[in-house]
């Protein structure tokens, strides 16, 4: 998509621009300062054509992980109503490419683009937390464990009766206590981008300490089956979430060095908001399957041990 096609001044882009260059060009530009710009989705943003098939299979990827997470919870727990919970989940994940595809609000052209201008700052955070679980196996090298620390944190969190079995560990329940990080990682800007570097870090350090400290007694394999199911969504929710938080520093950065005219543009605050949105179904379909289904493939694949 061209700038001229969108009011710009440049003349038709023979370049074929990024969605995060032309996101990033529709913010500045000097015929619409707000951003909100006409058209709607690829023609605000210029996704090109490639992201959005992504994008768009991988929201119908996990509409199917979310649909199989309700039919393996039925049929391990017998729990209708947690069942039906994961598939109202794929129900929202599959609405992300109805919307797109039914009306004039382009959720998966917004995506592409708040990807493709967020991803060096979610690869940013990721590099944090490698960072820090790079640290936490070290330090169970040089015969440092952080297995009592981890549980003192978890007894100041909970009661003693809550500790002892009595919690309902539902899913409901872990979207509750992981939404807090979640948004503290992007509120995080508002400290210079501290808070977050150290949630990112911290989060590092305690799983990869634990990840080797509990393998090497209970074996690692089995450690890993515990955390990788739900791990594997819950982590780039976080990264998603940091990566926001990140970005909304570094664009205040460029406000005040005069670089950026406005901190926030409409086009800016309605892909982000999307990609938050996204991040967050993330962390749900996450909390599903550590609650109904993580225990259930670790008995599974290793029946011997005691879970």
């Amino acid at each position: 998509m061209s700038e001229a096609g969108n009011g710009g001044e440049d003349g038709p882009d023979t370049s074929r621009e990024t969605a995060a260059r032309a996101a990033e060009r529709r913010d500045r530009s000097p015929t619409d300062p707000n951003g909100s710009g006409g058209g709607t989705g690829a023609e605000r943003t210029g996704p090109d054509p490639d992201s959005i098939g992504r994008w768009t299979s991988l929201a119908l990827a996990l509409a199917a992980v979310s649909a199989l997470t309700g039919v393996a919870t039925y049929a391990v727990h017998d729990a209708a109503v947690a069942a039906a919970g994961a598939v109202v989940l794929a129900a929202g994940f599959g609405a992300i490419v109805a919307v797109s595809r039914a009306s004039s609000i382009d959720l998966v052209a917004a995506l592409a683009a708040a990807w493709a201008e967020h991803r060096r700052y979610v690869g940013f955070a990721a590099g944090l937390f490698g960072l820090g679980a790079i640290v936490g196996a070290l330090l169970v090298a040089v015969g440092v464990d952080l297995t009592e620390l981890f549980l003192d944190l978890l007894s100041e969190e909970f009661s003693e009766e809550e500790l002892a079995g009595e919690i309902d560990l539902s899913a409901s329940f872990f979207i509750t206590n992981n939404t807090p990080p979640f948004l503290a990682v992007i509120l995080g800007a508002l400290t210079f981008g501290l808070v977050t570097a150290l949630i990112m870090l911290f989060n590092g350090v305690i799983i990869g300490n634990l990840l080797f400290a509990l393998g090497s007694e209970a074996g690692l394999g089995l450690i890993v089956v515990l955390i990788v199911p739900h791990g594997i969504f819950e982590l780039p929710a976080l990264f998603i979430a940091a990566g926001v938080g990140f970005r909304l520093l570094h664009r205040a950065a460029q406000r005040f060095t005069g670089s950026r005219d406005d901190l926030f543009t409409k086009s800016y605050l309605g892909r982000t908001a999307v990609l938050v949105a996204f991040g967050w179904l993330l962390l749900v379909l996450a909390a599903f399957i550590e609650a109904y289904l993580t225990i259930a493939i670790a008995e599974l694949l290793f029946p011997d041990q005691a879970l």
